[in-house]
């Protein structure tokens, strides 16, 4: 296992023990996962393949290829192909929304607030992980440095070298127009009101977590 693979393990590891500390998962609790996923083949954690009551757990995700995967290995899960700027559930459906490093793909700041309205519109807590824009090294296209370019100049970076996690190996040509990293303030004025929980792994927080609502209320 490469060292990202490590800490990305460490870091999903004590994401889920945050999640589980903060909201104490009982069963009657409606829990809706955005963008989640069943379990990797290369052993990645995902919230689906922990949480013990998969019958109160809903997933919305935005590729019918996870969807399926979702169907053919938890049957149970409520599981939807959707748009999370447009979550298909009324006001207050869920008692919390789980959503692990999705809203810095879904294009600009306009549309990560929009996100975070329909997370906000359809729970009654949440927690929403992203990465931390300020972190000297952009996982996505494994570059050091760059997430420090000014006016998010890593956009332009990405389209001329990048890192393809399929085939293993740094491409040239890779378009990362979707990916859009946010800062703390940001994540903020995303989700007012919310705490801001600053995770580290190594020698600064690589990962912003808001944790918003009334986690504690049964």
């Amino acid at each position: 296992m490469s060292i990202f693979s490590r800490l990305s393990q460490t870091s999903r590891q004590r994401k889920l023990a945050l999640f589980y500390e903060t909201f104490l998962p009982l069963d009657g609790k409606k829990v809706l996962d955005v963008g989640g996923e069943a379990g990797r083949s290369d052993g990645t954690l995902q919230l689906i393949d922990s949480y013990p009551f998969k019958k109160n757990l809903s997933v919305l995700n935005i590729s019918a290829e996870h969807i399926e995967r979702i169907k053919q290995t938890w049957p149970e899960v409520d599981s939807h192909v959707g748009d999370a700027l447009d979550l298909p559930w009324p006001d207050k459906f869920f008692d919390i929304v789980y959503c692990n490093a999705v809203i810095e793909h879904v294009g600009d700041f306009d549309c990560q607030k929009k996100m975070a309205q329909e997370i906000q519109r359809v729970s009654k807590s949440w927690f929403v992980t992203t990465p931390n824009r300020w972190y000297p090294f952009e996982f996505h296209m494994r570059l050091p440095f760059v997430p420090w370019l000014p006016f998010h100049g890593y956009l332009f970076t990405g389209r001329f070298i990048s890192y393809n996690h399929i085939k293993r190996k740094y491409a040239f040509g890779i378009n990362h127009k979707h990916l859009r990293l946010l800062t703390a303030r940001e994540l903020e004025k995303c989700f007012p009101g919310s705490q801001i929980v600053k995770q580290r792994v190594t020698f600064m927080p690589e990962i912003l977590i808001a944790i918003g609502g009334d986690p504690k209320k049964p």
